[in-house]
């Protein structure tokens, strides 16, 4: 197990690094604003820039729900490519059954935890698609989408005074600060298609004939940009439900779950509780012998005996 112990330092290293970095970064960033340069600059980049005249405000109820069902879909996006990168054996392999959807070759078999991962992605594929057509229908793109290039020095300046503790001026009911277009507009329009694109050149409907042995069409590049995807949505999922929580939990909430501008109510965080129990009732009952069990009702399955103790 020497792998193993090694690989658990290096995080223990990595974890410290990056705590002691942070510390650091939050006493420089907090020197630096109360200098004569940090307050002229952050007088004039204060963290915001106005979206385009006629911007819709709020957050509209199918916002709502593909922000759920994003998430919902993105756990167990990223629980069975966990089981994947494992490389254990699946408890059952699963054959599409070739009548419906009818191909000239014989449809390949799969793992159990390859067939789920593909099932899942194109549930949250299918959400995504739903979420970026009425967000161009509705007007809401330009809430995402940097439309002037001060957004940069403003970015700047919001991931400083965050860094710095003291949170940026914001009110998320009419626009986001500069540093949230920035990454709101990455995770949507970058990391999701990138996402899509590399998991369908190690998906098994890739052709052999696309397949090379460098560049980006590679099985090394597409590994890497993929597993560079994963741990991104992972580090973005933490620090976007930290600073949800932290920058006015019940007014984020209530906006983000119930639609409603109210810094009062807790009927955003109700829903939000009672989302955060169907993900985790969902966890439990969807496993392994509840996905065989859904396959089986879709395609030919073959279980495996249980590995000896």
């Amino acid at each position: 197990m020497p792998d193993a112990r090694s690989r658990r330092r290096r995080l223990v290293v990595v974890i410290a690094a990056a705590l002691l970095a942070l510390v650091v970064g939050v006493i420089v960033a907090r020197w630096w604003r109360e200098t004569a340069a940090g307050a002229s600059f952050l007088h004039d980049f204060p963290g915001a820039v106005a979206p385009p005249s006629g911007t819709p405000e709020g957050f509209p109820a199918w916002l709502n729900w593909t922000h759920f069902l994003n998430g919902f879909f993105l756990l167990f996006i990223v629980s069975s490519g966990l089981h994947l990168r494992s490389r254990l054996r699946p408890p059952a392999f699963v054959t599409r059954r070739n009548t419906v959807l009818r191909t000239a070759t014989a449809p390949q078999r799969l793992g159990l935890h390859t067939w789920w991962h593909l099932v899942v992605v194109t549930a949250w594929v299918a959400t995504g698609l739903v979420y970026v057509v009425l967000l161009f229908v509705s007007g809401h793109w330009a809430r995402i989408v940097p439309t002037e290039w001060s957004i940069i020095p403003n970015a700047i300046s919001a991931g400083l005074q965050y860094l710095s503790l003291e949170w940026p001026r914001h009110d998320s009911w009419a626009y986001y600060n500069a540093l949230q277009v920035l990454f709101y507009g990455a995770t949507v329009f970058i990391a999701a298609p990138l996402a899509l694109a590399t998991g369908l050149r190690l998906s098994p409907v890739w052709q052999q004939r696309w397949m090379r042995e460098r560049g980006p069409l590679s099985d090394t590049w597409a590994r890497a940009a993929h597993r560079l995807v994963l741990w991104y949505y992972l580090a973005f999922t933490v620090v976007h439900v930290g600073l949800v929580l932290l920058t006015g939990a019940r007014r984020n909430l209530n906006g983000m779950y119930a639609g409603i501008d109210d810094a009062e109510s807790w009927v955003g965080a109700g829903v939000f509780a009672v989302s955060v129990v169907v993900m985790a009732v969902a966890w439990v009952l969807l496993r392994p012998p509840a996905q065989t069990a859904i396959a089986e009702k879709v395609a030919d399955v073959r279980r495996m005996p249980a590995p000896p103790r």
